[in-house]
């Protein structure tokens, strides 16, 4: 699970990534992403994805692929943002998308 400390709680900080931060997509997901002291995400799906409990279940699954990487990374803080398409997406999958994301802001 992603500890407290590393979300981003408030709109204000989300809409700051989103609007002054570079982006990086996928197929399935963009990461906004701004260089930051410790990291911190926000993950937003929205309804285009699916019902409440899918949406749910890709922000859990997120959550434990954020929280595995965020030793190893650049420190950054980031909003993750899911297509439509990432509701078909197995654990292995959603967790190789990531990884693809996450590489690319150390550029």
């Amino acid at each position: 699970m992603l500890a407290r400390e590393n979300r981003l709680s408030s709109s204000d900080q989300i809409r700051q990534v989103i609007k002054l931060g570079k982006r990086s997509s996928n197929e399935f997901a963009t990461i906004h992403f701004l260089p930051a002291e410790t990291s911190r995400f926000a993950i937003v799906t929205s309804r285009a994805v699916g019902n409440a409990v899918v949406r749910n279940k890709i922000r859990r699954r997120t959550k434990a692929v954020l929280s595995e990487l965020i030793e190893g990374k650049p420190q950054i803080h980031g909003v993750v943002r899911f297509r439509p398409g990432a509701a078909m997406l197995t654990f292995d999958d959603l967790k190789a998308s990531i990884l693809k994301l996450m590489e690319r802001t150390e550029k």
